[in-house]
């Protein structure tokens, strides 16, 4: 096919081609546009429903947390969490008496030295304190129970009182050490 038409013609057409593509594009940026704030809009609507919604529910819980059912909950809710702590602590600080008595029980004691009274504590470091009270028929039982205890390894600093050397017979004694829990 043979063009025949003059160059001005030529150059009309391509620019009324050129102005009908200006046009297709600017319509179609002009709807995604159009388009992308009715987008924007929906989100905002969703939003502001959202937050609404969300503004009635703590309502709803503020006036449900003023009734006195859930005072009185909250209350023994906050009590049995104090008695937890208190659980936690004690388990965090127990002592295993078992092990202290068996430490205690295996040394080796004169016959006729018998022990009547005795506590433990734990301090601070771990270890255990012990305090022993008890009755030697004689003062010499006595001395050979404090040579078992300074020679056994997991017993720790003992010290008899001062009142556990006076009386020669029908001894009353007290005594104190630290058992090293580390070395149970």
């Amino acid at each position: 096919m043979i063009n025949l038409l003059p160059a001005e013609e030529k150059q009309k057409l391509l620019s009324e081609k050129k102005r009908r593509l200006a046009i297709v594009l600017g319509i179609t940026a002009l709807i995604s546009l159009f388009c992308f704030v009715l987008i924007l809009l929906s989100i905002k609507f969703y939003i502001l429903a959202e937050t609404d919604f969300q503004k009635n529910i703590l309502k709803q819980t503020q006036q449900e947390a003023e009734t006195p059912d859930f005072a009185s909950l909250s209350d023994s809710i906050q009590k049995y969490n104090e008695i937890l702590a208190q659980v936690d602590s004690f388990y965090e600080n127990e002592i295993y008496f078992n092990q202290a008595l068996k430490i205690i029980t295996d040394i080796p004691s004169p016959k006729n030295l018998h022990l009547t009274n005795f506590s433990l504590n734990r301090e601070d470091s771990g270890n255990i304190q012990a305090s022993v009270a008890g009755v030697s028929d004689t003062r010499d039982d006595l001395l050979a129970f404090k040579q078992n205890i300074e020679n056994s390894k997991k017993i720790k600093n003992p010290y008899f009182s001062s009142e556990s050397w006076i009386s020669p017979k029908n001894v009353n004694f007290s005594l104190t050490f630290e058992i090293n829990e580390n070395q149970q």
